[in-house]
């Protein structure tokens, strides 16, 4: 049993807002509200679901299924009859995909960048994609109202987003804090979360694709094994694994 000083310790610190300074593990969990990514390993690994008032990440190559997840993200709110905000940084959501994964497009406010081609486009031009998806973000998230706001960025090599100034993700974090919305980030690569944010990271596997078919002439591509690993102001992620098809996406 912990002491008085120590459980004293604690309520001090959440008081002050430094609660996320003490081991989670410590801390019982406070009945947070939560929006869940209607997969159940990612939910598995976030602990029921992405957490309102935080800024959370969801990371990988392409075709690691970052957008399968997204777009279940977004499905799993608006059949809850909540609206949902989608900042598409260089034109790549496609809403008949979106469609056919559940999400409601009458619930979704989508925010259209411009249609750029990461090889060709002049790096003036990505970095302007970037800053207006930021701004739209912002806006998105003080706006109130949303219960996702999804900023887009997994075409956007990584570079574009390392080169932003880390107060970018203090504003935005401060800018969510105490608000019902769901703010996540989508790239290749970690970016900003919160410091109770949670950064799942997808990982697909080229050595563990599933085929079907006896022979030659009958296999098909069925699938490939995600490794989903999330990581917290912890210093250890938690990793779990899936083998599902559903997780793939042309990303």
């Amino acid at each position: 049993m912990k002491s008085t000083a120590l459980l004293r310790l604690e309520s001090l610190l959440q008081e002050k807002r430094f609660g996320e300074t003490v081991t989670r593990s410590w801390l019982p969990e406070p009945g947070v509200s939560a929006i869940s990514s209607g997969v159940t390993v990612v939910d598995r690994a976030l602990g029921g679901g992405w957490r309102r008032g935080e800024v959370s990440e969801l990371v990988g190559a392409r075709s690691s299924g970052r957008t399968s997840v997204l777009l279940s993200t977004l499905a799993q709110a608006t059949s809850h009859g909540e609206v949902v905000g989608l900042v598409d940084a260089v034109d790549r959501f496609d809403p008949v995909s979106a469609a056919a994964a559940g999400v409601d497009l009458d619930r979704v406010l989508w925010v259209r960048g411009p249609c750029l081609t990461v090889e060709s486009a002049r790096s003036d031009r990505l970095t302007e994609a970037v800053h207006r998806g930021l701004r739209a973000l912002d806006l998105i998230v003080r706006a109130g109202g949303f219960a996702v706001a999804a900023l887009d960025v997994a075409d956007v090599p990584s570079r574009y987003l390392r080169a932003l100034p880390w107060t970018t993700w203090l504003r935005l974090a401060h800018a969510n804090e105490g608000r019902d919305t769901v703010c996540l980030l989508v790239g290749e690569a970690p970016m900003g979360k919160s410091a109770r944010g949670t950064s799942i990271r997808l990982d697909a596997s080229p050595q563990l694709h599933q085929w079907t078919g006896s022979s030659p002439q009958s296999r098909r591509f069925a699938g490939l094994e995600i490794t989903v690993s999330a990581g917290t102001s912890h210093p250890a992620p938690r990793t779990s694994h899936v083998a599902h098809h559903d997780l793939l996406s042309r990303r």
